[in-house]
């Protein structure tokens, strides 16, 4: 469920809703409203959450795939 993988995630990387929001462009109350799982976002709200957080959007949306991004090698 998406709201379960974005708490989750949220709380992985120690970011509160606020912060959260701030970081995807989106308001506290979106990201409070998905995560509670009362409305379902845009692809583009989900992209831009992925990003904040440092994980794939495919596996933000549906918990398939590989949740974190690989670091680039130095």
């Amino acid at each position: 469920m998406l709201s379960k993988r974005l708490a989750e995630r949220r709380n992985e990387v120690g970011l509160s809703g606020r912060a959260l929001g701030a970081a995807a462009g989106l308001s506290t109350r979106i990201v409070a409203l998905i995560e509670c799982g009362e409305t379902n976002p845009k692809r583009s709200t989900i992209d831009a959450l992925a990003v904040a957080l440092g994980c794939h959007a495919e596996w933000l949306a549906t918990g398939c795939g590989p949740k974190l991004k690989r670091r680039k090698a130095a």
